[in-house]
């Protein structure tokens, strides 16, 4: 009986943790199946002769990414989304705004067609730099909190 007993005492807490284990990557794995982004369109600030110009005058040369909600979760902590940016062999994570330290390139953004990043909804994401980039083929790779990616090719 005293047996029994150890053996339950021991082997039941494992028993709880790895179930409560499976719960939570069960949740982490719904999480991603439901939140799908696709990015929409990719462009430079740019003149109608593909020379880099100030075109909105806010001081920057800015690379516009819009991206679509796809999936059927909202996504929340945008500010905490993952902007990857650059040419081939030269990527760089891009901070948001309000992490940058005052510093370039760094990412902002505005919601075109609803308060909150839903299904259906785009979010533009604006690429700030303070001097024109190079012509060239340029990737934008956007990883959501919980690991949902986009990524597109482009060139200007």
């Amino acid at each position: 009986m005293v047996a029994a007993i150890l053996v339950v005492n021991t082997t039941y807490p494992a028993i709880v943790r790895s179930s409560n284990s499976i719960v939570n990557i069960s949740g982490r794995m719904e999480d991603r199946i439901e939140t799908q982004i696709s990015v929409v369109y990719a462009t430079g600030e740019l003149d109608s002769s593909g020379s880099w110009v100030d075109t909105d005058s806010d001081g920057y040369f800015d690379v516009t990414v819009w991206l679509k909600n796809v999936g059927s979760s909202r996504i929340l902590g945008i500010d905490q989304t993952d902007v990857f940016f650059g040419q081939a062999g030269a990527y760089t994570h891009v901070p948001y705004v309000d992490y940058a330290g005052g510093g370039y390139p760094r990412w902002s953004y505005t919601l075109e067609n609803g308060a909150e990043w839903g299904n259906t909804v785009t979010l533009k994401i604006s690429i700030h730099y303070n001097s024109a980039l190079t012509t060239g083929t340029y990737l934008v790779k956007v990883i959501t909190p919980s690991g949902a990616y986009a990524e597109q090719y482009f060139s200007f």
